[in-house]
């Protein structure tokens, strides 16, 4: 079996796993961070606004950014959180999302949903090397649960240099705790 097909079948059995809510447990620093304003009027300008990946940007900083970006995901434009995160995704995470639709109707699915417009959210380092990164992400969601992920990235050899990039997120797990409404 060649290392692609194996990455297909991972690629799917955790697409299946979200699908049917299943995921690893994660633990959690919420960083703050903002999305620069989008001009609605054309996808060339939407693009151009998004923050994009670059040699300078730590780790932590690609985390932090997508997740605020979901945290506010139609702000400035609908979806405008979704297009973010995807601008972060690794080329190899791309190839086996994408497009862009079907990688929002996934994030919209039971597995990652909750990061959609959730309330506020920890990173915390699980590991880190010179090419590679895992973060334990725990998020509270609208519904007052909280829930945990693994996100992980891998430096990509882009024009401008080697940049973080995302090639995994766990979908959610519940961690059990809810924040208490009085």
């Amino acid at each position: 079996m060649s290392k692609r097909s194996i990455t297909r079948t991972i690629v799917g059995v955790l697409y299946l796993c979200a699908l049917l809510g299943l995921a690893m447990p994660m633990a959690f620093a919420d960083i703050s961070g903002s999305v620069e304003a989008v001009d609605e009027t054309s996808a060339e300008s939407k693009t151009a606004t998004l923050l994009q990946p670059k040699p300078d940007w730590q780790a932590r900083e690609v985390v932090s950014i997508q997740l605020n970006a979901l945290k506010d995901n139609d702000s400035p434009s609908k979806d405008a959180g979704i297009e973010q995160v995807w601008a972060f995704a690794h080329p190899q995470n791309k190839s086996m999302t994408g497009p862009l639709p079907r990688f929002a109707q996934m994030i919209r699915s039971p597995g990652y949903a909750v990061l959609i417009d959730h309330q506020r959210h920890e990173i915390s380092e699980v590991r880190e090397s010179p090419r590679d990164a895992v973060f334990a992400v725990r998020v509270l969601a609208r519904d007052g649960s909280f829930y945990g992920f693994q996100w992980q990235l891998r430096k990509a050899a882009l024009q401008s240099g080697p940049s973080w990039m995302t090639t995994r997120v766990s979908a959610a797990r519940t961690t059990g705790e809810q924040l208490s409404q009085r």
